[in-house]
Protein backbone atom coordinates (compact mmCIF):
# COMPACT_ATOMS: atom_id res chain seq x y z
CA UNK A 1 0.00 0.00 0.00
CA UNK A 2 2.85 2.39 0.89
CA UNK A 3 4.52 1.49 -2.38
CA UNK A 4 1.37 2.49 -4.32
CA UNK A 5 1.17 5.84 -2.48
CA UNK A 6 4.76 6.65 -3.36
CA UNK A 7 4.02 5.80 -6.97
CA UNK A 8 1.09 8.23 -7.06
CA UNK A 9 3.23 11.11 -5.85
CA UNK A 10 5.74 10.65 -8.66
CA UNK A 11 3.21 10.96 -11.49
CA UNK A 12 -0.12 12.46 -12.46
CA UNK A 13 -2.64 9.70 -13.21
CA UNK A 14 -5.38 10.47 -15.73
CA UNK A 15 -8.10 7.90 -16.21
CA UNK A 16 -10.95 7.97 -18.71
CA UNK A 17 -10.20 11.34 -20.35
CA UNK A 18 -13.06 12.15 -22.75
CA UNK A 19 -12.41 15.89 -23.22
CA UNK A 20 -13.31 17.02 -26.76
CA UNK A 21 -11.96 14.44 -29.23
CA UNK A 22 -10.12 12.28 -26.67
CA UNK A 23 -11.70 8.80 -26.39
CA UNK A 24 -11.41 7.38 -22.88
CA UNK A 25 -7.67 8.01 -22.62
CA UNK A 26 -5.58 6.63 -19.72
CA UNK A 27 -2.11 8.11 -19.21
CA UNK A 28 0.48 8.67 -16.46
CA UNK A 29 2.60 11.87 -16.65
CA UNK A 30 5.74 11.84 -14.45
CA UNK A 31 6.23 14.80 -12.09
CA UNK A 32 9.50 16.75 -12.01
CA UNK A 33 10.38 15.82 -15.57
CA UNK A 34 9.96 17.47 -18.97
CA UNK A 35 7.12 15.79 -20.86
CA UNK A 36 6.47 16.71 -24.50
CA UNK A 37 3.00 16.18 -25.97
CA UNK A 38 3.27 15.84 -29.73
CA UNK A 39 1.22 14.53 -32.60
CA UNK A 40 -0.57 15.57 -35.81
CA UNK A 41 -3.09 18.38 -35.91
CA UNK A 42 -6.42 17.37 -34.37
CA UNK A 43 -4.98 14.48 -32.36
CA UNK A 44 -5.97 16.08 -29.02
CA UNK A 45 -2.73 17.65 -27.78
CA UNK A 46 -4.41 20.88 -26.59
CA UNK A 47 -7.37 18.94 -25.22
CA UNK A 48 -5.03 16.93 -22.99
CA UNK A 49 -2.52 19.63 -22.01
CA UNK A 50 -4.70 22.73 -21.65
CA UNK A 51 -8.33 21.67 -21.39
CA UNK A 52 -7.69 18.71 -19.09
CA UNK A 53 -4.39 18.98 -17.18
CA UNK A 54 -4.21 22.76 -16.84
CA UNK A 55 -7.97 23.19 -16.34
CA UNK A 56 -8.12 20.68 -13.47
CA UNK A 57 -4.90 21.85 -11.82
CA UNK A 58 -6.05 25.47 -11.90
CA UNK A 59 -9.59 24.59 -10.77
CA UNK A 60 -8.37 22.66 -7.71
CA UNK A 61 -5.93 25.46 -6.81
CA UNK A 62 -8.66 28.10 -6.95
CA UNK A 63 -10.93 25.93 -4.80
CA UNK A 64 -8.45 26.27 -1.92
CA UNK A 65 -9.29 29.97 -1.54
CA UNK A 66 -12.23 31.50 0.28
CA UNK A 67 -15.43 32.36 -1.64
CA UNK A 68 -14.51 36.05 -1.41
CA UNK A 69 -11.10 35.52 -3.07
CA UNK A 70 -12.46 33.08 -5.69
CA UNK A 71 -14.69 35.75 -7.17
CA UNK A 72 -11.60 37.52 -8.52
CA UNK A 73 -10.32 34.46 -10.42
CA UNK A 74 -11.41 33.18 -13.82
CA UNK A 75 -13.50 30.05 -13.27
CA UNK A 76 -12.63 27.02 -15.40
CA UNK A 77 -15.04 24.18 -16.17
CA UNK A 78 -14.33 20.73 -14.80
CA UNK A 79 -12.86 18.57 -17.62
CA UNK A 80 -14.66 15.47 -18.83
CA UNK A 81 -12.55 12.83 -17.09
CA UNK A 82 -13.24 9.87 -14.77
CA UNK A 83 -10.38 10.55 -12.36
CA UNK A 84 -7.20 12.60 -11.97
CA UNK A 85 -4.80 11.86 -9.10
CA UNK A 86 -1.57 13.55 -8.01
CA UNK A 87 -2.08 16.80 -9.92
CA UNK A 88 -0.36 19.92 -8.50
CA UNK A 89 -1.39 23.58 -9.10
CA UNK A 90 -0.77 24.48 -12.74
CA UNK A 91 0.19 27.48 -14.85
CA UNK A 92 -0.04 27.77 -18.63
CA UNK A 93 2.22 29.87 -20.85
CA UNK A 94 0.39 30.83 -23.99
CA UNK A 95 2.15 30.73 -27.35
CA UNK A 96 1.98 34.09 -29.12
CA UNK A 97 3.94 36.38 -31.40
CA UNK A 98 6.07 38.54 -29.10
CA UNK A 99 7.07 41.08 -31.74
CA UNK A 100 5.13 44.22 -30.92
CA UNK A 101 6.40 46.59 -33.62
CA UNK A 102 8.89 46.54 -36.46
CA UNK A 103 11.25 48.46 -34.17
CA UNK A 104 11.22 45.66 -31.58
CA UNK A 105 14.46 43.93 -30.65
CA UNK A 106 15.41 41.19 -28.21
CA UNK A 107 16.27 43.96 -25.76
CA UNK A 108 12.85 45.61 -25.95
CA UNK A 109 10.82 42.37 -25.91
CA UNK A 110 12.68 41.04 -22.86
CA UNK A 111 12.43 44.54 -21.29
CA UNK A 112 16.20 44.65 -20.70
CA UNK A 113 16.31 47.88 -22.68
CA UNK A 114 13.63 49.40 -20.43
CA UNK A 115 16.04 49.11 -17.51
CA UNK A 116 18.93 50.45 -19.57
CA UNK A 117 17.08 53.57 -20.72
CA UNK A 118 16.07 54.29 -17.11
CA UNK A 119 19.55 53.69 -15.70
CA UNK A 120 21.58 55.39 -18.43
CA UNK A 121 20.45 59.02 -17.87
CA UNK A 122 21.23 58.62 -14.15
CA UNK A 123 24.81 57.42 -14.47
CA UNK A 124 25.90 58.72 -17.89
CA UNK A 125 28.16 61.74 -18.29
CA UNK A 126 27.47 64.35 -20.95
CA UNK A 127 30.16 65.62 -23.33
CA UNK A 128 30.17 68.75 -25.47
CA UNK A 129 29.91 67.62 -29.14
CA UNK A 130 32.31 70.37 -30.25
CA UNK A 131 35.00 70.41 -27.57
CA UNK A 132 34.58 66.97 -26.00
CA UNK A 133 34.62 68.53 -22.53
CA UNK A 134 32.37 67.06 -19.85
CA UNK A 135 29.07 68.91 -19.42
CA UNK A 136 27.12 68.77 -16.20
CA UNK A 137 24.63 71.04 -14.41
CA UNK A 138 26.24 73.28 -11.84
CA UNK A 139 24.97 73.51 -8.26
CA UNK A 140 25.88 75.82 -5.37
CA UNK A 141 28.02 73.00 -3.97
CA UNK A 142 30.00 72.41 -7.18
CA UNK A 143 30.54 76.15 -7.71
CA UNK A 144 31.69 76.52 -4.10
CA UNK A 145 34.12 73.64 -4.62
CA UNK A 146 35.48 75.39 -7.72
CA UNK A 147 35.95 78.65 -5.83
CA UNK A 148 37.79 77.03 -2.95
CA UNK A 149 40.01 75.05 -5.31
CA UNK A 150 40.77 77.66 -7.97
CA UNK A 151 40.23 80.97 -6.16
CA UNK A 152 41.49 80.31 -2.62
CA UNK A 153 42.43 83.55 -0.88
CA UNK A 154 40.97 85.73 -3.66
CA UNK A 155 38.20 88.29 -3.30
CA UNK A 156 35.33 87.46 -5.63
CA UNK A 157 31.96 88.82 -6.67
CA UNK A 158 29.02 86.42 -6.77
CA UNK A 159 26.62 87.80 -9.39
CA UNK A 160 23.58 86.74 -11.36
CA UNK A 161 22.46 88.12 -14.71
CA UNK A 162 19.07 89.73 -15.28
CA UNK A 163 17.75 90.94 -18.65
CA UNK A 164 17.13 94.61 -19.28
CA UNK A 165 13.91 95.36 -21.22
CA UNK A 166 14.28 97.35 -24.43
CA UNK A 167 14.23 101.13 -24.09
CA UNK A 168 14.72 100.91 -20.32
CA UNK A 169 16.74 103.81 -18.89
CA UNK A 170 19.10 103.82 -15.95
CA UNK A 171 16.71 106.13 -14.11
CA UNK A 172 13.95 103.52 -14.36
CA UNK A 173 16.05 100.40 -13.87
CA UNK A 174 18.21 101.29 -10.88
CA UNK A 175 15.30 102.24 -8.56
CA UNK A 176 13.72 98.87 -9.37
CA UNK A 177 16.90 97.04 -8.29
CA UNK A 178 17.12 99.19 -5.17
CA UNK A 179 13.56 98.26 -4.23
CA UNK A 180 14.59 94.61 -4.43
CA UNK A 181 17.33 95.18 -1.87
CA UNK A 182 20.33 95.24 -4.22
CA UNK A 183 22.96 97.95 -3.94
CA UNK A 184 25.59 97.26 -6.62
CA UNK A 185 25.67 96.03 -10.22
CA UNK A 186 28.39 95.28 -12.71
CA UNK A 187 28.08 97.06 -16.07
CA UNK A 188 30.73 97.03 -18.81
CA UNK A 189 33.31 95.69 -16.33
CA UNK A 190 32.69 98.46 -13.76
CA UNK A 191 30.91 98.39 -10.40
CA UNK A 192 28.05 100.91 -9.98
CA UNK A 193 25.83 101.70 -7.02
CA UNK A 194 22.13 101.60 -7.87
CA UNK A 195 21.53 104.72 -5.79
CA UNK A 196 23.91 106.64 -8.07
CA UNK A 197 22.47 106.31 -11.61
CA UNK A 198 24.48 109.31 -12.84
CA UNK A 199 27.68 107.24 -12.81
CA UNK A 200 26.45 105.20 -15.82
CA UNK A 201 27.22 107.22 -18.95
CA UNK A 202 26.39 104.58 -21.55
CA UNK A 203 23.15 102.93 -22.62
CA UNK A 204 22.30 99.87 -20.53
CA UNK A 205 23.34 96.54 -22.07
CA UNK A 206 20.83 93.77 -22.78
CA UNK A 207 21.90 92.07 -19.56
CA UNK A 208 23.18 93.39 -16.24
CA UNK A 209 25.08 91.42 -13.59
CA UNK A 210 23.63 92.05 -10.14
CA UNK A 211 26.17 91.65 -7.31
CA UNK A 212 24.79 89.24 -4.74
CA UNK A 213 27.83 89.35 -2.47
CA UNK A 214 31.55 90.17 -2.28
CA UNK A 215 33.45 87.42 -0.50
CA UNK A 216 37.04 86.48 0.27
CA UNK A 217 37.44 82.75 -0.27
CA UNK A 218 38.55 81.11 2.97
CA UNK A 219 39.12 77.38 3.24
CA UNK A 220 37.58 77.09 6.70
CA UNK A 221 34.34 79.00 6.03
CA UNK A 222 32.03 78.42 3.10
CA UNK A 223 28.60 78.97 4.71
CA UNK A 224 28.38 82.57 3.45
CA UNK A 225 29.57 81.49 0.00
CA UNK A 226 26.97 78.71 -0.18
CA UNK A 227 24.20 81.06 0.87
CA UNK A 228 25.20 83.67 -1.73
CA UNK A 229 25.38 81.05 -4.49
CA UNK A 230 21.99 79.56 -3.61
CA UNK A 231 20.35 83.00 -3.77
CA UNK A 232 22.15 83.90 -7.00
CA UNK A 233 21.06 80.64 -8.67
CA UNK A 234 17.48 81.34 -7.57
CA UNK A 235 17.26 84.92 -8.82
CA UNK A 236 19.42 84.28 -11.87
CA UNK A 237 17.09 81.46 -13.00
CA UNK A 238 19.90 78.94 -12.83
CA UNK A 239 22.69 81.25 -14.04
CA UNK A 240 25.58 82.56 -11.92
CA UNK A 241 28.79 84.43 -12.71
CA UNK A 242 31.91 84.59 -10.57
CA UNK A 243 34.28 87.55 -10.96
CA UNK A 244 37.70 87.99 -9.43
CA UNK A 245 37.81 91.50 -8.02
CA UNK A 246 41.06 92.22 -9.90
CA UNK A 247 39.79 90.73 -13.19
CA UNK A 248 36.30 92.11 -13.70
CA UNK A 249 36.47 91.55 -17.45
CA UNK A 250 37.01 87.78 -17.15
CA UNK A 251 33.92 86.18 -15.57
CA UNK A 252 33.43 82.48 -15.01
CA UNK A 253 29.87 81.47 -15.89
CA UNK A 254 27.89 78.63 -14.35
CA UNK A 255 24.37 77.32 -14.96
CA UNK A 256 22.23 74.48 -13.67
CA UNK A 257 21.18 73.23 -17.10
CA UNK A 258 22.74 70.70 -19.48
CA UNK A 259 23.40 73.37 -22.12
CA UNK A 260 24.50 72.87 -24.89
CA UNK A 261 23.14 69.33 -24.45
CA UNK A 262 19.58 68.18 -23.97
CA UNK A 263 18.60 67.01 -20.51
CA UNK A 264 19.13 63.22 -20.29
CA UNK A 265 15.78 61.50 -19.82
CA UNK A 266 14.57 57.97 -20.49
CA UNK A 267 12.64 59.28 -23.51
CA UNK A 268 15.87 60.58 -25.07
CA UNK A 269 17.32 57.05 -24.96
CA UNK A 270 14.29 55.29 -26.50
CA UNK A 271 14.00 54.76 -30.26
CA UNK A 272 10.29 54.03 -29.73
CA UNK A 273 9.74 57.58 -28.49
CA UNK A 274 9.61 60.61 -30.83
CA UNK A 275 11.90 62.50 -28.44
CA UNK A 276 14.61 59.87 -28.76
CA UNK A 277 14.15 58.36 -32.22
CA UNK A 278 16.42 59.49 -35.03
CA UNK A 279 14.41 61.97 -37.14
CA UNK A 280 15.75 60.57 -40.40
CA UNK A 281 14.96 56.84 -39.94
CA UNK A 282 12.35 57.32 -37.16
CA UNK A 283 14.09 54.83 -34.92
CA UNK A 284 14.44 51.96 -37.40
CA UNK A 285 18.16 52.42 -38.01
CA UNK A 286 17.77 51.75 -41.72
CA UNK A 287 16.47 53.75 -44.66
CA UNK A 288 16.02 53.19 -48.36
CA UNK A 289 18.96 55.02 -49.83
CA UNK A 290 22.38 54.73 -51.36
CA UNK A 291 24.30 51.71 -50.09
CA UNK A 292 27.88 52.95 -50.10
CA UNK A 293 29.19 49.40 -49.73
CA UNK A 294 27.80 48.62 -53.19
CA UNK A 295 30.25 51.15 -54.57
CA UNK A 296 33.06 48.65 -53.83
CA UNK A 297 32.01 45.42 -55.59
CA UNK A 298 35.57 44.01 -55.69
CA UNK A 299 37.49 44.41 -52.43
CA UNK A 300 40.68 42.98 -53.93
CA UNK A 301 41.19 46.15 -55.97
CA UNK A 302 43.02 49.19 -54.63
CA UNK A 303 41.98 52.83 -54.83
CA UNK A 304 44.42 53.34 -57.70
CA UNK A 305 43.03 50.29 -59.50
CA UNK A 306 39.52 51.70 -59.27
CA UNK A 307 37.87 49.89 -56.36
CA UNK A 308 35.27 52.72 -56.17
CA UNK A 309 33.18 51.61 -59.15
CA UNK A 310 31.00 54.75 -59.61
CA UNK A 311 34.22 56.79 -59.97
CA UNK A 312 35.22 54.77 -63.00
CA UNK A 313 33.96 56.51 -66.11
CA UNK A 314 33.31 59.98 -67.38
CA UNK A 315 30.79 60.79 -64.65
CA UNK A 316 33.16 60.15 -61.74
CA UNK A 317 36.68 60.58 -63.12
CA UNK A 318 37.15 63.95 -61.37
CA UNK A 319 36.16 62.33 -58.06
CA UNK A 320 38.70 59.56 -58.69
CA UNK A 321 41.44 62.16 -59.10
CA UNK A 322 40.31 63.95 -55.93
CA UNK A 323 40.28 60.69 -53.98
CA UNK A 324 43.82 59.81 -55.05
CA UNK A 325 45.07 63.27 -54.12
CA UNK A 326 43.37 63.50 -50.71
CA UNK A 327 44.18 59.89 -49.82
CA UNK A 328 47.90 60.50 -50.37
CA UNK A 329 47.71 63.68 -48.28
CA UNK A 330 46.15 61.66 -45.43
CA UNK A 331 48.71 58.89 -45.61
CA UNK A 332 46.38 56.24 -47.06
CA UNK A 333 48.04 53.62 -49.24
CA UNK A 334 46.28 53.97 -52.62
CA UNK A 335 47.92 50.75 -53.86
CA UNK A 336 46.66 48.59 -50.98
CA UNK A 337 43.61 46.37 -51.64
CA UNK A 338 40.38 47.75 -50.21
CA UNK A 339 40.05 44.74 -47.91
CA UNK A 340 43.39 45.64 -46.26
CA UNK A 341 42.39 49.21 -45.36
CA UNK A 342 41.38 49.95 -41.75
CA UNK A 343 37.78 50.69 -40.79
CA UNK A 344 38.70 54.32 -40.07
CA UNK A 345 40.23 54.70 -43.52
CA UNK A 346 37.14 53.20 -45.18
CA UNK A 347 34.93 55.48 -43.12
CA UNK A 348 36.93 58.51 -44.30
CA UNK A 349 36.68 57.42 -47.95
CA UNK A 350 32.94 56.80 -47.68
CA UNK A 351 31.89 59.88 -45.70
CA UNK A 352 34.65 62.44 -46.20
CA UNK A 353 36.00 64.93 -43.69
CA UNK A 354 32.68 66.58 -42.74
CA UNK A 355 29.08 65.58 -42.26
CA UNK A 356 28.11 68.38 -44.65
CA UNK A 357 29.56 67.10 -47.93
CA UNK A 358 28.81 70.32 -49.79
CA UNK A 359 30.65 72.34 -47.16
CA UNK A 360 33.63 69.98 -47.51
CA UNK A 361 33.59 70.51 -51.28
CA UNK A 362 33.49 74.30 -50.89
CA UNK A 363 36.33 74.18 -48.34
CA UNK A 364 38.55 72.15 -50.65
CA UNK A 365 38.34 69.04 -48.48
CA UNK A 366 37.54 65.44 -49.29
CA UNK A 367 33.76 65.13 -49.59
CA UNK A 368 33.57 61.35 -49.62
CA UNK A 369 31.85 58.86 -51.88
CA UNK A 370 28.68 60.06 -50.17
CA UNK A 371 29.34 63.58 -51.45
CA UNK A 372 29.42 62.25 -55.01
CA UNK A 373 26.04 60.56 -54.56
CA UNK A 374 24.63 63.63 -52.78
CA UNK A 375 25.53 65.65 -55.87
CA UNK A 376 23.87 63.12 -58.14
CA UNK A 377 20.69 63.24 -56.02
CA UNK A 378 20.29 66.85 -57.16
CA UNK A 379 20.11 65.59 -60.77
CA UNK A 380 17.22 63.18 -60.33
CA UNK A 381 15.23 64.96 -63.03
CA UNK A 382 17.52 63.17 -65.51
CA UNK A 383 16.41 59.66 -66.40
CA UNK A 384 19.94 58.26 -66.84
CA UNK A 385 20.89 59.54 -63.35
CA UNK A 386 17.89 57.77 -61.77
CA UNK A 387 18.84 54.56 -63.58
CA UNK A 388 22.47 54.92 -62.43
CA UNK A 389 21.52 55.53 -58.77
CA UNK A 390 19.07 52.60 -58.77
CA UNK A 391 22.06 50.24 -58.98
CA UNK A 392 23.26 51.46 -55.60
CA UNK A 393 19.98 51.78 -53.70
CA UNK A 394 18.90 49.37 -50.97
CA UNK A 395 17.91 49.32 -47.31
CA UNK A 396 20.99 50.85 -45.77
CA UNK A 397 22.27 52.02 -42.43
CA UNK A 398 20.78 55.41 -41.67
CA UNK A 399 23.44 58.02 -42.55
CA UNK A 400 22.18 60.41 -39.86
CA UNK A 401 22.39 58.12 -36.82
CA UNK A 402 24.73 55.52 -38.41
CA UNK A 403 22.37 52.75 -37.30
CA UNK A 404 22.22 53.77 -33.64
CA UNK A 405 18.48 54.57 -34.06
CA UNK A 406 18.69 57.47 -31.61
CA UNK A 407 18.73 61.26 -31.85
CA UNK A 408 22.27 62.64 -32.30
CA UNK A 409 21.86 64.38 -28.91
CA UNK A 410 21.63 60.99 -27.18
CA UNK A 411 25.09 60.04 -28.39
CA UNK A 412 26.66 62.86 -26.37
CA UNK A 413 26.09 60.85 -23.18
CA UNK A 414 28.43 58.01 -22.25
CA UNK A 415 29.20 55.60 -19.42
CA UNK A 416 32.90 54.73 -19.22
CA UNK A 417 33.31 55.99 -22.77
CA UNK A 418 30.43 53.95 -24.22
CA UNK A 419 27.20 55.29 -25.65
CA UNK A 420 23.94 53.42 -25.12
CA UNK A 421 23.94 51.99 -28.69
CA UNK A 422 27.43 50.62 -28.02
CA UNK A 423 26.07 48.87 -24.91
CA UNK A 424 23.30 47.38 -27.06
CA UNK A 425 25.99 45.62 -29.09
CA UNK A 426 27.36 43.79 -26.04
CA UNK A 427 26.39 40.24 -25.15
CA UNK A 428 24.43 39.63 -21.96
CA UNK A 429 27.55 38.38 -20.15
CA UNK A 430 29.58 41.42 -21.31
CA UNK A 431 26.77 43.79 -20.31
CA UNK A 432 26.50 42.13 -16.89
CA UNK A 433 30.23 42.51 -16.34
CA UNK A 434 30.13 46.13 -17.53
CA UNK A 435 27.43 47.11 -15.04
CA UNK A 436 28.70 44.98 -12.15
CA UNK A 437 30.63 48.02 -10.91
CA UNK A 438 27.31 49.84 -10.41
CA UNK A 439 25.61 46.99 -8.55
Amino acid sequence: MAEKSSELKSAIELRGVKQHNLKNLDVDIPLGKLTVVTGPSGSGKSSLAFHTLYAEGQRRYVETFSPYVRQFFDRMDKPNVDRIDGIPPAIAIEQKNGVRTTRSTVGTITEINDYLKLLFPRIAKGYDPETGEEVRPDTPETVADYCQTELAGEQILVTFPIPVPDQTTVEDFFPFLQSQGYLRVLIYGEIHRVDEPDTVKKKLPAQVDVIQDRIRIESDDRSRLNEALETAFLHGKGNVKIFRLDLLDQPKSFNNTWSPLREPTSSLFSFNNPLGACPACRGFGRVIGIDLEKSVPDETLSIKEGCIKPFQGERGEECQRDLLRFAKQNGIDVKAPWQDLTEDEKEWIYYGERKDTEAAWNAGEWYGVKGFFDWLETKLYKMHVRIFLARYRSYTTCPTCRGTRLQPEALNFKVDGKTLPQLWQLSISELSHFFSQYG
